[in-house]
């Protein structure tokens, strides 16, 4: 049994990833010459206590995140999870649900987890009820704010904060990862940083963090700025940009937790590991996520 649970990256990139289907710009051309340009979409995976693996959203890429985070492990053969959990029902964070079907991996009551919201919602899609129905999977609802353990002896609690997100079909979750080390704040998609600090109760980020009791934060950086998008109303698909975040933020204090950004759109800066905007995050002290990186809990 091993003395720390490892909480791996296993994507960086906005719900569609790198390269964007239908996008010429230079980045995703770039990333079609060059697969070491190439971002998955966010997800993350979990190595409990007991040696139990657990899987925070199912993108387009599973295969390839399964491979990765195996070999993450120093492990050969392709991981098989034994939990999922999603924060929200947009499609990259549900895609590659699909894959654990009849079709491909035909799981056995492999467990998924969200909000109550969420997983009703699935259930009244067809083909999501066929999986349920051919036992792939035994959804189960979580209420926000109550940590579970997605088996016994994992050894870390899963605790899903409400987090306000343009919620069409459901819920949108944060996700606090608490091992018995140190704990982690899985903050991918939120509108802004002024309704989320209202729904927490929050009078500044800093707070925020203080009032999870968290060592970490993985939090929001779609967008570094606001013009990004010339050709779509940036207003209909809003994000707090990095920009905004290190004005709130201001440079990294002595006491501060550890903060990485995730979750870049194709058009963001940050993507370019040489970029001003990247250099801009590190010198104020901050971090951005690598698919791969590790922390222990």
């Amino acid at each position: 049994m091993s003395h720390f649970v490892t909480l791996t990256l296993l994507g960086t990139a906005q719900d569609a990833g790198l390269p964007q289907a239908g996008c010429g710009c230079e980045r995703c051309a770039l990333a079609h010459a060059d697969s070491s340009k190439i971002r998955f979409p966010v997800s993350l995976g979990i190595r409990g206590l007991d040696g139990s693996n657990h899987l925070i959203e199912v993108t387009r890429r599973l295969p390839s995140q399964l491979s990765e985070w195996s070999l993450s492990l120093g492990e050969k053969v392709s991981i098989i999870p034994d939990s999922v959990t999603f924060t929200h029902l947009h499609l990259g964070h549900i895609e590659g649900i699909g894959q654990f079907g009849k079709p491909v991996m035909a799981m056995k009551d492999l467990p998924i987890y969200s909000t109550r919201k969420n997983i009703d919602y699935l259930e009244k899609r067809i083909d999501f009820k066929l999986m349920v129905d051919d036992g792939n999977f035994n959804p189960i609802g979580i209420e926000f704010n109550q940590p579970f353990k997605p088996t016994e002896e994992c050894g870390f609690t899963l605790e899903l904060i409400e987090i306000p997100h343009r919620n069409e079909c459901g819920d949108t979750a944060g996700i606090i990862i608490r091992g018995i080390h140190n704990s982690l704040l899985y903050l991918p998609d939120h509108d802004t940083w002024g309704e989320t600090l209202i729904k927490t109760n929050s009078k500044n980020i800093r707070e925020f963090f203080e009032k999870i009791q968290i060592n970490e934060a993985w939090i929001d950086g779609t967008f570094w700025n606001g013009e990004e998008l010339s050709n779509r109303d940036m207003s209909k698909i809003p994000h707090p940009t990095i920009e905004e975040s290190l004005m709130r933020l201001q440079k990294k204090e002595s006491n501060d937790i550890k903060v990485k950004f995730i979750h870049f759109n194709h058009t963001n800066p940050v993507c370019d590991e040489r970029s001003e905007e990247r250099k801009q995050i590190e010198s104020m002290g901050w971090g951005v996520g690598q698919r791969g990186d590790v922390v222990k809990l």
